[in-house]
């Protein structure tokens, strides 16, 4: 069985705190599935937008594990920070232990 792929790489700015201000740490994932879900989120009076990332990555591909509050973006993007548009990571499953074809990592980010 071959993992399906969409993504040729994935950036990873992993976020550190440095004299109590945040940092980032860039790393980069190799080929991935990378899935948008557009949605919306309401509070009873007004509709907001609430778009997320679906993420699996190969154990092959994994050379960091994403943890929440760390940035991504789909791609090899060479900036030391993130850009305004990078999302997230809202949870992490890491499923590295499963059979050698099914092992892989999830992450949502938002």
């Amino acid at each position: 069985m071959r993992f399906p792929t969409n993504a040729e790489a994935v950036t990873v700015w992993e976020k550190v705190i440095i004299d109590r201000a945040p940092a980032y740490v860039r790393h980069e994932l190799g080929a991935s599935y990378w899935q948008e879900t557009r949605g919306q989120e309401t509070d009873g009076r007004s509709r907001t937008p609430k778009n997320s990332v679906f993420l699996a990555a190969p154990a092959s591909s994994v050379t960091y594990l994403p943890k929440p509050d760390d940035k991504l973006l789909s791609g090899s993007v060479p900036d030391e920070k993130p850009p305004d548009t990078a999302l997230t990571v809202m949870q992490v499953k890491d499923f590295r232990y499963l059979l050698p074809a099914m092992m892989h990592i999830e992450v949502i980010a938002e």
